[in-house]
């Protein structure tokens, strides 16, 4: 077998050291030219983990706001709701809106007898102070609500006399008088004076009166306008 020369074994360490300062220099390279890119990517990486922590933030602010505007709304709903409440019931108390429920009618009618004289005419009348006393009798009765000939009772109405008729609302009202009270108490009306004032004289002089409960009594709305006007010192 020949042996190896020395020239041989001087020429492959000369190529093997060639090899390698190649590739030490090429992966220095290598390192260099990848230095740049690794610190734009590190630093592209920090921006994103800025930007995401800022909209990880804007997300928490957002959804505080969203709760908060709920708790507004919610609030708000609820004031709303009790100011309508508030608004139905004076609406019920201004007698601007119709009611229905259980109550008393009275119905009063004139009497269908001669008149014994020309100055017991009245007398066989139903007259306008009649309507009044009865009103006040059932509002003292518990009345919420009262009409007469289907003409809603309000603060500022007046029951009054104009020649011949009566007149309730500044409109004349045609017998039969039907008084209709939602909320009275018949026990409460017939021990009044005036309950017994009529019974006594619908015996006397003829009179229609007549007293009866239902449990959907209906009282129509205020057709005429609500003007509320103040007093001022002068």
């Amino acid at each position: 077998m020949p042996a190896r020369s020395p020239l041989s074994l001087v020429g492959l360490a000369a190529l093997l050291g060639f090899l390698l300062v190649t590739t030490a220099s090429s992966a220095k390279a290598h390192r260099l030219a990848e230095a740049p890119r690794q610190a734009e990517l590190i630093e592209l990486i920090g921006d994103r983990r800025s930007a995401v922590a800022d909209l990880d933030e804007a997300v928490a602010q957002l959804r505080d706001e969203v709760a908060k505007g709920k708790v507004a709304i919610s609030r708000s709903s609820a004031a709303d709701e009790r100011e309508a409440e508030e608004q139905a019931q004076l609406a019920k108390l201004a007698g601007t809106v119709a009611l229905t429920g259980r109550g008393v009618v009275v119905q009063l009618s004139h009497s269908d007898r001669t008149p014994t004289s020309s100055a017991d005419a009245g007398a066989y009348r139903i007259n306008d102070a009649d309507l009044q006393l009865v009103v006040n009798a059932l509002l003292a009765a518990g009345a919420d609500a009262v009409a007469i000939n289907d003409s809603r009772l309000v603060s500022t109405t007046a029951i009054r006399a104009a020649g011949a008729h009566i007149v309730v609302n500044f409109r004349p009202l045609v017998p039969p008088f039907r008084v209709a009270a939602i909320g009275a108490d018949r026990r409460a009306f017939e021990s009044s004076a005036i309950a017994a004032d009529f019974k006594r004289w619908s015996g006397m002089f003829g009179l229609g009166y007549t007293v009866s409960t239902s449990s959907e009594v209906t009282v129509p709305a205020y057709a005429g306008r609500v003007t509320i006007a103040n007093a001022e010192p002068r």
